[in-house]
């Protein structure tokens, strides 16, 4: 933002890879989503690859030539009822439910800058998911992260979607609407967590700048939580299984959730088919005025579900 003047960040779903938009009302007006409130992108840029051309008897480049185009964009928001549905419809192509081999969800992304002069739009077009993480601390709100590619991208002087759904009072997410279980029990007195998925999606390249098609590529999740010491429960899970005193020559899968709400409402339920302990530590074991916890970080596996 420039000086007095407003951002927008909205998305709209494509049928195909930077290809139409899905206009679900058959209005002619394509459905457009914000990200949810406080939003920030993180990273924005167009990168042309430039390779620069040498010839004998130059000391110095003579030219450089544009090979493929790639394009990186980054948002982070709160969770909202609203919208974030539409979020994880993008995340997760088997309808917003998880994953399913394929071809990867894409959106077209609004970046709109009204600045002092006039109005800059950046369009990009055939975004996919590639990073995206669920955020929480022990005192704000709940947010996500999520980092894409995109395949190409167009200027206005406008801001293009009409009729853009956004977040309502009341149905953002706070850090009380959260709620994070481990092998059937809640973890208590919980002081951050993160549940994050790398891998999820690439580009199909042909003869030509733009990418031509997206698949999923190998998702791969991992839950860190950090909690105040208040039992031996992810420790013996870390030593190989619940009750374990030692550590043992292999680890038992346990199941985990993660449950959203706004104001006593269902937003999302992440259901863990598998977890791990990758690592386990202690933290300020000997402070007077620090509270000890613990760290884990799970690896998730057997699939993430979405209800």
């Amino acid at each position: 933002m420039t000086g007095a003047g407003t951002a927008t960040v909205a998305f709209s779903h494509e049928q195909t890879l930077a290809g139409d938009l899905v206009d679900s009302d058959s209005d002619g007006n394509p459905d457009a989503f914000k990200t949810g409130r406080n939003p920030s992108v993180t990273e924005l840029e167009l990168s042309n690859a430039l390779e620069r051309m040498r010839e004998d008897g130059a000391v110095e480049p003579v030219d450089s030539v544009a090979t493929r185009l790639d394009g990186a964009v980054s948002v982070e928001a709160v969770v909202s009822k609203d919208v974030h549905g539409e979020v994880e419809k993008l995340v997760f192509n088997d309808a917003g439910s998880g994953f399913k081999s394929g071809r990867a969800s894409s959106a077209t992304f609004y970046l709109g800058l009204d600045f002092l002069s006039g109005t800059a739009e950046r369009e990009l077009s055939g975004c996919i998911p590639l990073e995206y993480s669920i955020d929480w601390e022990n005192d704000g709100m709940v947010s996500y992260s999520l980092s894409m590619a995109y395949v190409d991208e167009t200027t206005n002087t406008s801001i293009t979607p009409t009729g853009i759904t956004g977040p309502s009072d009341g149905n953002d997410v706070p850090f009380h609407g959260f709620s994070l279980s481990v092998d059937g029990a809640s973890v208590s007195k919980l002081q951050s967590a993160s549940l994050s998925i790398s891998n999820i999606a690439r580009f199909q390249w042909g003869d030509q700048r733009q990418p031509v098609d997206a698949v999923i590529e190998n998702p791969e999740t991992t839950l860190d939580v950090d909690a105040i010491f208040s039992g031996p429960s992810r420790m013996e899970l870390a030593y190989g299984s619940a009750g374990a005193s030692a550590t043992e020559d292999s680890l038992s899968n346990v199941s985990g959730s993660i449950d959203l709400s706004a104001a006593g409402s269902a937003v999302s339920t992440y259901q863990l088919a598998k977890l791990k302990p990758d690592t386990y530590g202690w933290n300020d074991l000997v402070s007077s005025d620090t509270d000890t916890t613990d760290s884990t970080s799970f690896h998730v596996n057997g699939g993430v579900t979405i209800v």
